[in-house]
């Protein structure tokens, strides 16, 4: 096209001044380093909750099994044939509950999630975390008081269920949230809770990548029962993850709209040499739209180079520091050995746009007044 032509020989000619080659060239490495810095802060953000995801994948069950209209799961033998036969490696039942958990020597307590747990240990004893047993002052060997959540009729009115266990053992915490403070062998947990053997809770362990399926099948053939997937387990955590990378995404987006502006004053210079040029093509015939194009294709060549630089620079140094583990982290301290940045198509696409568009709307005022010179007025300046 006329108008690309013609853009292209202004901008190639503004080199010879040396004023408007500088504002082109700090407007040029404004985008680049504005798209570069987005390109790598978006790919260490996701590789970080990459990390995170994994590790979730790793450690919480695939499918969770709770009751839909009572606090058990009847049928949980056919349950867990079910899921097996459709590919689940690992079938957990389980009972848990909230109870009172009490030192009555120092009359101390603290609510406790208890959870029922082959462990090992004689009959009336119980497992504690290192926590939950500070946090109330026992160690191994103390007794702990437990106060289930429910209550027996006698001759003097109900009273609540009581039952003493000898601390076994004491476990590390897990340090997520909902974690397990005490464990009980499963008849124990089954007689304080009341659930008559029968199961709270069931956690699957398979291929995350069948969930979706393995859950459907199930809750077609189990009405009775909730049946979640590991996405639908910590959907809190993922969409405060996404939120995290919204925020960061539109907060240094920030960088390159300031980097686009600079092309105002580029441009604004440019055409003010131009003006006698402009003149001479609007009387040859060059309409209003020619030369709004003319000029809004020079600050998209600016634009573009910028945008390319910076993807060349964020993507390449993004690329060396995973690849080669440029920024290692001490392994006693975080759950990394290094930091990781991935970088996904959608993320760059994502950068790309934001750049392009913004160097478009920056030069769009300089070129629309270029658009509206009066001819004559700007071939007298000549």
């Amino acid at each position: 096209m006329l108008e690309t032509r013609i853009a292209r020989r202004y901008l190639w000619a503004a080199r010879k001044q040396a004023h408007t080659a500088f504002l082109s060239i700090i407007s040029t490495l404004g985008l680049a380093v504005g798209v570069a810095t987005l390109l790598i802060s978006i790919a260490l953000l996701s590789g970080l909750q990459n990390q995170i995801k994994s590790r979730l994948i790793a450690s919480s069950p695939q499918i969770l099994i709770e009751p839909a209209a009572s606090n058990t799961i009847d049928g949980a033998p056919a349950i867990s044939t079910a899921a097996k036969g459709l590919g689940m490696r690992e079938v957990r039942v389980f009972t848990e509950g909230i109870g009172w958990g009490g030192n009555e020597s120092q009359r101390r307590g603290r609510p406790l999630r208890i959870r029922s747990r082959d462990t090992g240990v004689a009959a009336g004893s119980a497992v504690l975390t290192r926590d939950s047993a500070a946090a109330i002052g026992l160690t191994i060997g103390d007794v702990i008081t437990i106060v289930g959540p429910r209550t027996r009729l006698t001759p003097f009115g109900p009273v609540p269920i009581v039952r003493k266990y000898r601390i076994a053992a004491l476990a590390p915490p897990t340090g997520e949230e909902g974690a397990s403070d005490a464990f009980l062998a499963p008849s124990e947990t089954s007689a304080l809770f009341g659930t008559g053997d029968r199961p709270t809770k069931i956690e699957m362990y398979g291929d995350a990548a069948e969930a979706e399926r393995i859950q459907a099948t199930l809750a077609a053939s189990f009405p009775n029962v909730q049946v979640k997937t590991w996405k639908e387990i910590n959907r809190p955590l993922f969409l405060a993850l996404r939120l995290e990378k919204v925020v960061m995404f539109v907060s240094i987006s920030l960088i390159i709209f300031v980097a686009a502006l600079n092309l105002i004053s580029s441009l604004s210079m440019l055409i003010m040499e131009k003006r006698p040029a402009v003149g001479v093509l609007r009387t040859l015939g060059a309409t209003n739209r020619s030369i709004l194009m003319i000029f809004l294709q020079v600050g998209l060549f600016i634009g573009l180079t910028g945008t390319l630089l910076g993807n060349i620079f964020g993507i390449g140094l993004s690329w060396l520091a995973n690849r080669y583990q440029l920024v290692p982290l001490p392994r006693d301290i975080y759950f990394v050995p290094y930091l990781p940045f991935t970088l996904d198509a959608a993320d760059i696409i994502g950068v790309n746009i934001v750049a392009v568009l913004l160097s478009i709307i920056a030069t769009w005022y300089p070129a629309r007044v270029a658009s509206r010179l009066d001819p004559i007025a700007a071939i007298r300046e000549e």
